[in-house]
């Protein structure tokens, strides 16, 4: 039953976009990757494992040559440490004691109480050198909202949803999803200065991000028995069944899909936004821990949408 649903979801999101899984590297990730490994070598990373650490890097390294190969490659560079940061913090390598100081210690400029949190405040303050300021205070604001949330959302676990909090499951999403921060990663400023030709296409462009994460996370989890996610969260206050939701993310995605590429029509940085959309999703269908590869149909498998 899961097998056919998430095939059906997942066929049915790549026909209704017209994207075309794409599974080619572009040749410089060769060059990102290298880069990045001879970063890390160099970093006090702490009590997290050296293993663990290449792990979440790797991911970010691929995820950065596939969605945002279009942009300048020093570009790839920094969203790719990021990722692997981010990541690090998603997976709980660093203490709760240290990302509760997080935004504190940010805003005073001092150390943080964990390397690793040092090495993500560095990479913020370079987001400027790259992004408009628009989009690199984005950035800044969605990762501090991001620790603060992930945080909590640990000390929360076992509080109960209650059937009248139906805004909280998308409140909590905003915070902890990252959206506006990979939007505004698609952009940079050596190719796109202008913030006007953009910015209308950010909120639905989070849309999908956060919408295409919770569809195609949604196989993996069930075959783990997960039940902690937006999905089920949304499904439990709602009382609904989870397929319905997941279906009524689609149409949300899709409709999201075709409303920014009604606003950035005619526009240069509509080619940007294509190649970053089939990079997001081939991404996340090709990558081995979401299992989805075997479900596409073999005529969705192409280059570029």
């Amino acid at each position: 039953m899961q097998l056919d649903f998430a095939r059906d979801i997942v066929n049915s999101l790549l026909a209704r976009t017209g994207i075309r899984v794409d599974a080619t590297l572009p040749p410089q990730h060769v060059v990102v990757d290298a880069h990045v490994r001879a970063v890390i070598a160099c970093w006090d990373i702490g009590n997290v494992s050296p293993a663990r650490l290449e792990r979440h890097m790797a991911t970010g390294i691929t995820m950065s040559a596939i969605t945002y190969g279009h942009t300048a490659l020093e570009t790839q560079k920094l969203i790719a440490l990021y990722t692997g940061c981010v990541i690090c913090i998603d997976d709980d390598e660093v203490d709760a004691e240290a990302l509760a100081q997080f935004a504190v210690r940010l805003q005073a400029g001092q150390r943080q109480l964990h390397p690793l949190l040092d090495r993500l405040a560095e990479l913020l303050a370079r987001m400027p050198e790259f992004f408009c300021g628009y989009a690199a205070t984005a950035i800044l604001a969605d990762t501090i909202n991001f620790v603060n949330s992930t945080l909590f959302e640990g000390e929360l676990e076992g509080m109960r949803l209650r059937p009248a909090a139906v805004q909280y499951p998308p409140y909590k999403r905003a915070r902890n999803g990252l959206g506006d921060a990979y939007a505004a990663f698609i952009w940079d400023k050596f190719v796109f200065p202008d913030l006007s030709t953009f910015i209308q296409a950010l909120p639905d462009t989070t849309t999908i991000i956060f919408n295409a994460n919770d569809i195609l996370s949604f196989y993996k989890e069930e075959l783990s028995g997960d039940t902690k996610n937006f999905v089920h969260d949304c499904a439990h206050i709602t009382s609904r069944d989870a397929h319905s939701f997941v279906r009524e993310l689609l149409e949300g995605l899709v409709a999201a899909v075709h409303a920014v590429r009604g606003i950035l029509d005619g526009e240069k940085e509509r080619d940007a936004w294509e190649r970053w959309l089939t990079g997001y999703i081939s991404f996340h269908i090709l990558t081995p821990r979401y299992r989805l590869a075997d479900l596409i149909d073999s005529g969705a498998e192409g280059c570029g949408a």
